[in-house]
């Protein structure tokens, strides 16, 4: 299950800004808008369609999502450019997504495309870049340098996975001898909660574990995500988290009652903390009041650093090892919890 989730979402949620279909509504019809036209169309950015003829065709094509972008660029354009003057062009965004419309938008800005186009005409026409003020700035990417949100989205779709179908599976294995009634085995026996706790768990630590294996292969494989850092302490990682996560759905089966209120309480209990506070979208020092107290006490926190270290940033055991300790911590206290709320005899 947490392979074929990672595979379905692995590929739906990239927010990665490419292939977005543009025309061009060219009022200069010149060499030179001709040219800016194509250095678009080159870019793996923008996909071209046939042209725009007027400024009613510009708002229907808009308007029927056919284009999320359309460039006018007025009379005057190769005069300006072939004068040393401000070129400008105008831009039509899809704005229906703001978080495309932005990424957009900055495709044009002073350090986007537009300059570019500019910059490398400068240096075509006169064997130099033009200046532009005082001093120009260099945006480089120290991780992920091709800026791929598949990069970073994979490795954390990994700790989301292991935290909601390992502890979903625990969770049912309590509570479902509850509701058949073979829980009374436990009440006749010497077995101790302790036992009885491991002994519902350590499997599912080991089919986790395995899922764990396959959430990787599958990352590398099949989404080309590279994994610059070290495996054995992914691993120790993984190896961990999914005895955290298990702990959870044992915690969460030895006080309700029934298979669908583990359910129920489960996926709320392991989603909301797992996306919203976690860090999978925001970091966590940018949380505050309660949501940044859940982030700090929430094991996903820990390893979803992990993940991405040890995947985008070549981490290793000893850049992590504060990271594993956490993440350690949690399983004698969850352990204990689920021993205070588990009864020895019905009452």
């Amino acid at each position: 299950g947490s392979v074929l989730l990672m595979f379905i979402l692995g590929y739906g949620i990239t927010m990665d800004v490419e292939d977005l279909r543009f025309a061009a509504l060219d009022r200069d019809r010149t060499p030179q808008s001709r040219d800016y036209i194509q250095n678009l169309a080159g870019s793996r950015y923008f996909i071209e369609r046939p042209f725009i003829t007027d400024d009613a065709e510009l708002d229907r094509r808009m308007r029927s999502a056919e284009l999320s972008v359309a460039i006018e660029i007025p009379s005057g354009f190769g005069r300006d450019l072939k004068r040393g003057r401000q070129a400008e062009v105008g831009v039509w965004v899809d704005g229906a997504s703001p978080f495309r419309g932005e990424t957009i938008k900055g495709q044009f800005a002073v350090q986007g495309m537009h300059y570019q186009y500019l910059a490398d005409l400068a240096r075509r026409t006169y064997g130099a870049q033009p200046q532009t003020g005082l001093a120009d700035l260099e945006m480089r990417y120290r991780y992920n340098q091709d800026f791929k949100s598949l990069e970073a989205m994979v490795p954390g779709m990994i700790p989301l996975l292991l935290v909601f179908i390992p502890a979903l599976m625990t969770a049912l294995g309590v509570v479902r001898e509850k509701e058949l009634g073979s829980i009374t085995n436990l009440y006749v026996t010497p077995v101790t909660r302790l036992e009885f706790l491991l002994g519902k768990q350590l499997p599912y630590i080991a089919l986790s574990t395995i899922s764990f294996f396959g959430l990787v292969a599958l990352a590398v494989v099949a989404f080309k995500v590279p994994l610059k850092g070290s495996f054995a302490t992914l691993m120790l990682g993984g190896v961990l988290y999914v005895t955290v996560t298990t702990g959870i759905g044992l915690l969460m089966s030895a006080f309700t009652r029934s298979q669908i209120g583990a359910v129920a309480g489960t996926a709320i209990l392991t989603l909301q903390p797992t996306v919203q506070f976690s860090g999978l979208t925001d970091p966590v020092s940018s949380l505050e009041g309660i949501g940044a107290l859940i982030g700090q006490v929430w094991p996903a926190t820990y390893f979803l650093v992990i993940s991405r270290g040890t995947f985008i940033k070549g981490l290793d055991f000893w850049d992590l090892y504060g990271y594993l300790i956490a993440l350690a911590v949690f399983i004698p206290v969850l352990t204990l919890l689920s021993l205070a709320l588990l009864k020895k005899q019905d009452t």
